[in-house]
């Protein structure tokens, strides 16, 4: 920051006030928002420089169609600069700007040779709809090529550069450090930055099943409530950007079905194969969803957050398991002595057994010793329950 406040200072622009709006994450009605936002609360007008500092990792085309709009209808300068990462930027975008600066390696999208930026097609490597910045850095007949914003911004300073929206009256201005009175950097607010951090699918998909799980957890631990308002939390945030981005709601439904799966697992108290159906229908819910999503999902990330969320219901089961075994909250201790019936028997020496329509898990010294349907008195060994 400091290098291109050091650039402003000497460097020459005739305007009254300069604003410098940075565009990072995936590019979001919430960019387009905050844009939308300062304009309205600050009076920019043909004396001033609006630049975009464009460094998304991706795009919807709603927000580009909505920013594009914006644009238009300010009688502003404005001006873009594409980096310093990697970044594909769309090409109708640029059409929005008066003056662009692209940095190495920059991918155009969606690019039409319609002479708009002259010779962008010719001096770099393009294909029929995709283009690469591969010329060296420089100022060229529409666009400058520069690694960073200060660079771009100087060579606004030196050289007589001409409007690309408006080639008729050759409009060039050059930057005159005397007469700029505000100099604006700008992002968008706290509450649009988080709303631009869960776009990101990944995160998006995390929150929602985890969300979910922490409200089946509340049904078998024991506490005020907590857990089941955190996961309502999760999940509201989460499906914020379900709209926007266009999440197919049939994935849902396998959604649901994985969640009272897993919520059978909690109850039967083992992971078993059960656990392994209720993945299955878990990872299958997030293919759905995002099979017809506005931006790339990345497959294998996908797979592992559906690992996470599984191996989360995986830890969470012998917790709540040794809760109910451990600690008489519940009552269990009052079991003591009571005439149980075997109902099931389960890996590691342990088995489900019922009194009076109430099910709970206990402690068996041999699985081969006991039979199903069979009666047994209940014992408390160290805290816990065995027949």
């Amino acid at each position: 920051m400091f290098k291109v406040i050091s650039v402003l200072i000497f460097a020459v622009i005739n305007i009254t006030q300069l604003s410098i709006f940075e565009i990072e994450g995936i590019f979001s009605n919430a960019h387009v928002n905050s844009v939308e936002r300062y304009f309205s609360e600050n009076n920019l007008d043909s004396n001033d420089l609006f630049v975009v500092q464009y460094n998304a990792t991706d795009s919807t085309d709603k927000a580009i169609e909505d920013f594009t709009y914006l644009l238009k209808n300010k009688d502003t300068f404005k001006a873009i600069w594409v980096g310093p990462n990697k970044t594909t930027v769309d090409y109708n975008l640029l059409k929005s700007f008066d003056f662009i600066g692209l940095s190495p390696g920059t991918i155009v999208s969606n690019y039409q040779n319609d002479d708009y930026i002259d010779g962008l097609c010719t001096l770099n490597s393009c294909s029929s709809t995709t283009l690469t910045i591969t010329a060296d850095e420089g100022v060229y007949e529409d666009y400058l090529i520069v690694g960073t914003l200060g660079a771009f911004l100087e060579k606004l300073g030196s050289e007589s550069i001409i409007s690309n929206l408006d080639n008729e009256t050759n409009l060039t201005f050059k930057l005159e450090t005397n007469e700029i009175q505000v100099i604006k950097f700008n992002k968008p607010s706290l509450a649009e930055r988080f709303y631009i951090a869960i776009s990101n699918p990944l995160f998006s998909y995390m929150f929602f099943a985890l969300g979910f799980s922490l409200i089946g957890l509340e049904l078998f631990a024991i506490g005020p409530g907590l857990m089941a308002f955190i996961g309502s939390l999760l999940v509201g945030l989460s499906s914020m950007v379900f709209s926007e981005f266009g999440l197919n709601y049939f994935g849902l439904v396998f959604f649901t079905v994985s969640f009272f799966m897993f919520i059978k697992v909690l109850s039967r108290g083992y992971f078993g194969y059960l656990g392994l159906v209720a993945l299955l229908f878990l990872h299958s819910s997030a293919i759905v969803m995002y099979s017809n999503y506005e931006i790339n999902v990345n497959s294998w990330l996908l797979l592992l957050a559906s690992a996470v969320v599984a191996f989360f219901y995986f830890i969470a089961i012998p917790t709540v398991i040794r809760s109910r075994l451990t600690t008489d909250t519940n009552g269990m201790g009052s079991f003591e002595g009571k005439n149980v019936q075997l109902i099931e028997k389960i890996h590691d020496s342990k088995g489900i057994v019922e009194f009076n329509k109430n099910r709970f898990v206990v402690e068996l010294a041999s699985v081969d010793d006991y039979k199903i349907n069979e009666i047994y008195v209940v014992k408390e060994i160290e805290g816990k329950l065995s027949i």
